[in-house]
């Protein structure tokens, strides 16, 4: 068992209800000792993703790499994955290769962890979470529906319960017709104004002048929007204005979420 820090008299420590595992405002994990205090498992930096379980108690860490960059085109550099339990336990599985995906299974009495130096020769492996004592493993098949549900990752599930067939296909079809129609009004000379609700704006990097947004019923679909500064100035950084005018609208593209 590993304990980095009692709660008692420790700046950070998280607010809220002291009967679940929590992060504070570092990003240190917390958990809950046999006598109900806090316990932090972690110093700042020490994880580069953190999960928690449904029950709120176990969580789990992909352990940072002190050199990230030793090799920044290879395979996910993470080789370490760390389960802390209530009580304030830690339980170390290290696969011996990359870790490429991780999730908790069993409403966190198990862990998944895919690994392998490339994602052509992963393995499989089911963990449980209080022991870290391996419990199944496998090779990668030769295609991914045929894993087991443990193995498979909530992108996959997802995609293999959604709903297909002749008429989904033609609804989906028609209502993609809807939305590039909706898209084609927005024409130059439409003012930022009146892009709403059919566009957000989206995070990450913009000006006054550029900024990306997406349509408002699904936000994987984007339009990049130029703008002319309604008080023509030049100030690229100067506050947007509901009167800047659009000059021109990319053709509509997917892609995942950006955020600030």
């Amino acid at each position: 068992m590993t304990l980095l820090a009692s709660a008692s008299g420790c700046s950070g420590q998280p607010s809220g209800s002291s009967n679940e595992a929590a992060l504070d405002d570092k990003g240190n994990v917390w958990v809950v000792s046999r006598d109900g205090k806090q316990i932090r498992m972690t110093d700042t930096g020490h994880c580069t993703e953190i999960l928690f379980a449904s029950d709120r108690q176990t969580v789990g860490c992909l352990v940072a790499v002190k050199d990230q960059g030793q090799n920044p085109d290879g395979p996910p550099p993470s080789l370490q994955l760390e389960i802390y339990l209530k009580g304030g336990d830690k339980r170390t599985i290290a696969p011996g290769a990359p870790i490429y995906e991780w999730h908790f299974w069993e409403d966190g009495q198990q862990v998944s962890v895919s690994s392998g130096l490339s994602k052509n020769s992963q393995r499989y492996a089911l963990y449980e979470s209080a022991t870290a004592h391996l419990i199944e493993e496998l090779p990668a098949p030769g295609e991914e529906s045929m894993l087991p549900q443990w193995a498979k990752s909530q992108a996959q599930i997802d995609d293999e319960s959604f709903p297909m067939g002749p008429r989904l296909t033609e609804e989906r079809t028609r209502w993609l017709g809807k939305i590039l129609r909706q898209i084609q009004k927005v024409e130059p000379g439409t003012l930022r104004r009146d892009l709403f609700p059919m566009f957000i704006p989206e995070g990450g990097l913009s000006t006054r002048f550029r900024r990306t947004y997406v349509f408002a019923e699904c936000n994987y679909v984007k339009v990049d929007i130029r703008f002319k500064a309604a008080n023509l100035t030049n100030n690229a950084l100067s506050e947007e204005d509901p009167m800047d005018i659009v000059e021109s609208i990319s053709v509509p593209y997917l892609g995942w979420g950006v955020f600030d």
